[in-house]
């Protein structure tokens, strides 16, 4: 009885779900491809803008005391102990690999610099103290932070664009071999979210950043002719608060130490915050760091779960499904007439369609947890 009553469930469920794609990103899309809900990263962004604009924070998880004056823990979020009540919490990754800083970073929609500026900015008086950051550290924070809002995030998209970019030249070698596939169409997707461009101009983007054969170039290297290239097509000017030059510099003095030759490089390099940033990266590399790590490892616990209920759910739609074929096919076999036999192979006909759909819903509920990015 209980067996069925779940199958009942997950059928259900599946029949109103099984046309949309969850992914790990946060974002919801329809089986015409349409975003029906926006990435964690979209989202956040958008917590965070109205936020620091002191305007309502709409579709976001916030910092909440409840009436023991305690921050009440929202599941897949983390920061209610060390934000100010009413900032946006930061949204855990279901996947979490390599650091976990990074992670939680990227997932929120922020280079991990920016992440720890955020971090200092909304925090709570209590916390900052016990941390020992300074009012001055505090307010540094907030104004890079007023900043990195009015830009309109330039940092975090010039990284998601380069490390795609990277990754897709791994696979094509030229302008010429991506331009007619979904890699490009996604790229070009990207520079129009990102920028407004239109095809026309996305392609010619794309195709000055494949002839300038930065693909195994170094990722600093690749988000300065990012901006670069950018700029120039569109007629944008990229604020990203000396980012990406700092990148380039810091690479070439890395080099020159290494081979031991004089280069030609600021001495002033452009900080996200000269007091802050290295107090806080410390703490990032270790109190914060074993933190999330932990709120992480619950969160991909929680994701274990979840994948586990969504494989059953398919599991149970593609078995009901194949059950109903069955007995088609029995009706088929036992039909005393030709009518009869017409509207059992009719019956057929839509059950096998039926199993086929359930088979594929399984085959990409699997395919999608398991290696989807």
């Amino acid at each position: 009885m209980l067996k069925n009553l779940l199958v009942i469930f997950f059928l259900f469920s599946f029949s109103s779900l099984n046309s949309l794609t969850f992914k790990s990103d946060g974002s919801v899309i329809s089986s015409k491809g349409e975003t029906l809900t926006k990435s964690f990263a979209d989202r956040y962004q958008k917590a965070l803008t109205q936020y620091i604009n002191g305007e309502e924070i709409l579709d976001w998880p916030i910092v909440e005391i409840n009436s023991s004056g305690n921050p009440i823990k929202k599941k897949g979020f983390m920061g209610e102990k060390l934000l100010k009540e009413g900032a946006p919490l930061f949204s855990l990754p279901k996947v979490l690999s390599g650091d976990p800083v990074e992670a939680i970073s990227m997932n929120n929609g922020l280079i991990q610099e920016n992440f720890i500026q955020v971090m200092l900015a909304n925090s709570s008086e209590k916390w900052s103290n016990e941390k020992g950051f300074g009012e001055e550290i505090i307010n540094n924070a907030k104004d890079n932070v007023n900043n990195l809002v009015s830009e309109d995030f330039q940092e975090f998209k010039l990284t998601i664009l380069s490390k795609e970019f990277i990754k897709e030249t791994r696979t094509y070698g030229s302008f010429e071999e991506i331009k007619d596939t979904e890699s490009f169409t996604e790229l070009s997707a990207k520079l129009n979210k990102f920028y407004g461009a239109d095809t026309d101009i996305s392609s010619k983007i794309l195709e000055e950043k494949f002839k300038s054969n930065l693909g195994n170039q170094s990722f600093a290297i690749n988000a300065q002719s990012f901006k670069t290239i950018i700029q120039d097509r569109t007629g944008i000017l990229i604020n990203d608060h000396g980012w990406t030059d700092n990148l380039v510099r810091n690479e070439l003095s890395s080099i020159s130490k290494e081979i031991g030759e004089e280069i030609n490089i600021d001495k002033e390099l452009a900080k996200i915050n000269e007091e802050a940033g290295k107090a806080a990266m410390d703490y990032a590399n270790s109190d914060l760091k074993q933190a999330l790590e932990e709120a992480a490892n619950a969160a991909q616990a929680e994701a274990v779960n979840d994948v586990a209920t969504r494989v059953a759910a398919a599991e149970a739609y593609a078995a009901s499904a194949s059950a109903a074929r069955q007995e088609a096919e029995k009706a088929v076999a036992d039909a005393a007439n030709d009518e009869a036999r017409n509207a059992a192979l009719a019956e057929l006909e839509r059950t096998l369609k039926e199993e086929q759909g359930a088979q594929d819903n399984l085959s990409n509920v699997i395919e999608t947890e398991a290696i989807e990015p």
